[in-house]
């Protein structure tokens, strides 16, 4: 499993695992789902479930070699997530020179899609070989 500096980070708060990243950008990412994912109706706040959809965004940048932050982000909350663990898998739409866009579909703990996301990042630079797999 790769691992994303995460310590002292939201992410790492939020105890995100990096499941898989490929070289055509595609990336998967879970997290559990307890009291510190929930909203006050008991169900997956959408601050988590957005974190969590970031974060299958940058696994599926890094995967592709880029190095990006984000240009612009939305997200359509589907159904409320009632169960975990949650996990978001990103899929490129278009991998370019200076713009990287991504799907991003989340899932709860029964499989049920619970959120879209359509994420797009700015370039800053391809990683070296050694740097996609650090």
């Amino acid at each position: 499993m790769f691992e994303l500096i995460t310590e002292g980070t939201l992410a790492g708060l939020l105890g995100v695992t990096v499941d898989h990243f490929d070289e055509e950008g595609r990336g998967a990412v879970s997290m559990p789902m307890d009291s510190r994912h929930l909203n006050v109706l008991g169900n997956a706040h959408g601050g988590a479930i957005f974190t969590l959809a970031d974060m299958a965004f940058a696994a599926g940048c890094r995967g592709a070699g880029l190095l990006c932050v984000s240009a612009q982000c939305s997200i359509s909350y589907l159904l409320p997530g009632t169960c975990g663990p949650l996990r978001a898998e990103a899929t490129p739409v278009k991998l370019g020179r200076t713009l990287a866009v991504f799907d991003i579909m989340v899932y709860d703990g029964e499989g049920r899609n619970i959120a879209k996301a359509v994420m797009t990042g700015y370039v800053l630079r391809r990683l070296t070989d050694g740097e996609k797999h650090d």
